[in-house]
């Protein structure tokens, strides 16, 4: 009995926390929007959180409005950026070594 309590109670939700490295996807809210922000899961957000109850749809959810890009997020899109020959200019400054999802020969540039 004491075993089973310690699986299901202890062990399995240990287990749903472990790897949990992928990004949260939150859709746009629009008082979050109004301040330049996206929402994202709060712990996820690389900069204080300035704006508090700005996702109020999904709030529950661990939403906050954030200025700034999840620091989980390894998607060159959610950067801003699309994935370039290893050949082709663009700055140092705008490239995102973060973004691992684009092909072998290529990287993330951020298009401004």
């Amino acid at each position: 009995m004491v075993a089973k309590f310690v699986i299901l109670f202890i062990v399995i939700p240990i287990l749903s926390c472990i790897g949990n490295s992928e990004p949260v996807d939150f859709h746009p809210e629009d008082p979050c929007n109004a301040v330049g922000g996206q929402c994202i899961m709060k712990d996820e957000c690389p900069t204080p959180i300035e704006y508090l109850n700005h996702c109020p749809q999904q709030q529950n959810d661990g939403a906050e409005c954030c200025h700034g890009v999840s620091i989980k997020e390894y998607r060159c899109r959610r950067f801003g950026g699309e994935c370039r020959n290893d050949n082709s200019r663009c700055p140092e400054l705008l490239k995102r070594k973060q973004a691992t999802d684009c092909p072998t020969g290529t990287f993330c540039c951020v298009l401004v």
